[in-house]
C-alpha cells in the first residue's frame, strides 16, 4: 500500500466511477485500474462493487476511505509543516468558527490573515460547537475555536476565551450594558434560544437547572441572526453571547444587560495526534491579538482573554 494508491482509490470513491476519476487525475484507466486491484489484492478484500454504470463501495472501501483522507491530510500537513518551517506559512488551513464570532471576530480575522499570509489558501467552516469538535476530531479541521463543554480526549484543548452571557431584548426594554440583572429576572421572560446540541443552549439550561430556575420556551432555532432578528421584532427574549448581538447593538435594534454568574468558556482545540502547524500558530496568534485589542479598547464587553500565546 502506498500514497499514491490511496489517492487514486479516494478518487474514484468521490466520483463512483473509475472513467472520471481517470479524467481528473490524467491517468490511464488500465493503469487506475491495476494499482486498484493491488491494492485490493494486498489487503485481500474487494473495496469496490463493480456496476456497468458506475461503482460504489465495499464496507471494507467505506473504513478504508475513512481512514485514508486522515491519512492524505496527515501527510500534506506534514509537507506544509517542514517546508513553512523556517519561513512564511504556506500551504492550506482549515479552521472552524462559531457563527456568533463571525461580526466581532472572523470576518476581520480572516481578512488580516490572508493580507498578513497570502500563500496559505484558507478554509473556514462556521458551525456549533459539537460540530466543529467532530470535525477536528476526524482530522477535517485543524482548529476551531469551542465551548468548552464538547472537548474530547481526542483533542488538545488550550483555553481562549471566558464571555459574559447577556439578556437580549428590543429596544424599549433600555438594558444597559453597565446594569447586570439576575437569572431570576431573566428566568419570568419568553425565551427564543439555540437549539440543541448547540452548547450555548447546554450552558444556559446547565445554569438555570442548578439554580432551580425554569425557562420558558417560545422557540428555538439555529441561526444567531434570526433570534436577534425575532427579538427585535417583539417576539421574545434571548440569553446570547456579547459577540452575538455586537452588530445589532451598535445599530440599535437591540437592547442588552449582562446576566450576574452566567458565563461561557470558549477554547482553542486541534487534533491530539498532531501540534498546530505553522499556519495554525500564525492563526492562533491572530485570533488571540484581535481579541486582546477588542477587549482592551471596550468593543468586546464582559469578555476576558484566557489563553496565552
Amino acid at each position: 500500500m502506498n500514497l499514491r494508491q490511496l489517492q487514486y482509490f479516494l478518487e474514484i470513491a468521490q466520483f463512483q466511477s473509475f472513467t472520471r476519476a481517470a479524467q481528473v487525475l490524467h491517468v490511464a484507466q488500465p493503469s487506475l485500474s491495476r494499482h486498484i486491484r493491488l491494492l485490493e489484492e494486498e489487503l485481500g478484500k474487494p473495496l469496490f462493487t463493480r456496476y456497468d454504470r458506475g461503482v460504489t463501495l465495499t464496507d471494507a472501501g467505506e473504513l478504508l476511505r475513512d481512514r485514508a483522507s486522515v491519512l492524505i491530510q496527515q501527510f500534506n500537513q506534514l509537507k506544509d509543516d517542514i517546508i513553512g518551517s523556517d519561513e512564511e506559512p504556506r500551504g492550506e488551513l482549515s479552521i472552524g468558527m462559531p457563527p456568533s464570532m463571525r461580526e466581532m471576530v472572523t470576518v476581520p480575522l480572516i481578512e488580516a490573515y490572508y493580507r498578513r499570509y497570502p500563500r496559505v489558501t484558507l478554509h473556514i467552516r462556521e458551525g456549533i460547537s459539537f460540530d466543529l469538535s467532530k470535525m477536528v476530531q476526524d482530522g477535517n479541521l485543524d482548529c476551531a475555536v469551542v465551548v468548552g463543554l464538547v472537548t474530547t480526549a481526542f483533542t488538545n484543548t488550550e483555553p481562549f476565551l471566558k464571555e459574559q452571557m447577556y439578556l437580549v431584548g428590543p429596544p424599549k426594554e433600555k438594558f444597559s450594558l453597565g446594569k447586570s440583572v439576575s437569572m431570576e429576572y431573566a428566568a419570568n421572560k419568553p425565551m427564543i434560544l439555540t437549539s440543541r446540541p448547540n452548547s450555548l443552549r447546554l450552558v444556559v439550561e446547565n445554569a438555570f437547572g442548578n439554580a432551580r430556575l425554569p425557562l420558558t420556551l417560545v422557540a428555538d432555532g439555529n441561526s444567531t441572526e434570526m433570534m436577534i432578528e425575532l427579538v427585535a421584532r417583539r417576539l421574545a427574549y434571548s440569553i446570547q453571547a456579547y459577540c452575538a448581538t455586537w452588530g445589532a447593538l451598535r445599530k440599535g435594534t437591540l437592547s442588552a444587560a449582562p446576566i450576574k454568574g452566567l458565563w461561557i468558556d470558549w477554547e482553542l482545540i486541534y487534533p491530539s495526534h498532531r501540534g498546530l502547524s505553522p499556519a495554525s500558530r500564525t492563526f492562533k496568534q491572530l485570533l488571540f491579538e484581535l481579541t486582546s485589542e477588542r477587549i482592551k479598547s471596550k468593543q468586546w464587553r464582559g469578555a476576558t482573554l484566557t489563553g496565552r500565546l
